[in-house]
């Protein structure tokens, strides 16, 4: 690998550090917001194990609740036990909520009887989230996003669903740091290595959709965080042109998800573009 990468660009070079930074920065959210708790997401994978882990070391697990919300369509025994297994760790207090009635209701109601791929994952991806709010809403919590900054760079989330959060810790880690981190944070190895996927259809993971591992996907995004051309990512990656121009034009055409609704600008100032306020306790 070139000099322009590195040895390894992913490598967190102090790991303490960086969990301590974390851990600030979600203490002081929950302190300046008032919010009583940190709501968590846990399917059992990598992403939302770091998370919890997290939280637990910035507020105390028992000011964390960690919730599993499995579906018949996709419930995963081994995810929920891994799930279960960093809460009993961490001492979080966690609920399994089997959200299929939900989606059964959800799928009467729109019609949906033959429903498969992106729209009807979408839907259920936004169910979780409206459960995830309740909890929130009901203990006076945040709800605390696992998005890892992979995932956001492709816009593989859904708006309003995995996206929805108040805080989002890991939003400028990469996936290949995730992994380091959880070393640190002593998650199992059998997380940090197991293939990552919303499961929100049978047999999905992320790397099949994506089309890419993630070791290679994170160094194309890295030269596109540098504004490196897709000739220079080649020449340092090794990778297909063609390749690299598709990991582009999805970083692009997802610009939407990473930004609020637009809006027209008519007044004096707008609210959320450039009349923002510092945060208020």
């Amino acid at each position: 690998m070139s000099s322009r990468f590195g040895d390894d660009p992913f490598a967190i070079r102090k790991p303490e550090e960086t969990a301590s930074r974390l851990e600030r920065f979600l203490t002081t959210h929950l302190e300046e917001t008032g919010a009583r708790r940190l709501v968590v997401g846990m399917s059992g994978g990598l992403d939302s194990s770091v998370t919890a882990a997290l939280c637990a070391l910035a507020v105390g697990g028992e000011k964390v609740l960690g919730i599993s919300l499995p579906e018949k369509e996709t419930r995963n025994e081994k995810a929920l036990e891994d799930a279960r297994f960093v809460a009993s760790k961490s001492r979080i207090r966690f609920k399994i909520i089997d959200i299929t009635p939900i989606v059964e209701s959800a799928r009467t109601t729109l019609s949906a009887k033959m429903a498969k791929g992106i729209p009807w994952g979408n839907v259920k991806a936004r169910l979780r989230a409206m459960v995830l709010y309740y909890f929130a809403n009901s203990e006076r919590g945040l709800v605390v996003g696992t998005g890892d900054k992979s995932e956001i760079m492709l816009g593989y989330f859904t708006k309003f669903g995995d996206g929805a959060c108040d805080i989002l810790p890991l939003a400028d880690i990469y996936k290949t740091s995730v992994r380091h981190l959880a070393m640190q944070l002593g998650i199992p190895e059998r997380i940090r290595v197991k293939a990552s996927s919303p499961e929100l259809w049978p047999g999905q993971t992320a790397e099949k959709e994506l089309g890419l591992g993630y070791e290679k996907l994170d160094r194309i995004l890295w030269g596109l965080e540098r504004w490196m051309l897709p000739e220079e990512i080649v020449r340092e990656t090794g990778l297909k042109l063609a390749l690299v121009r598709k990991v582009r034009e999805r970083w692009l055409r997802s610009e939407h998800k990473r930004r609020p609704p637009l809006a027209l600008k008519l007044g004096y100032r707008t609210a959320g573009d450039d009349l923002r306020l510092p945060r208020l306790e």
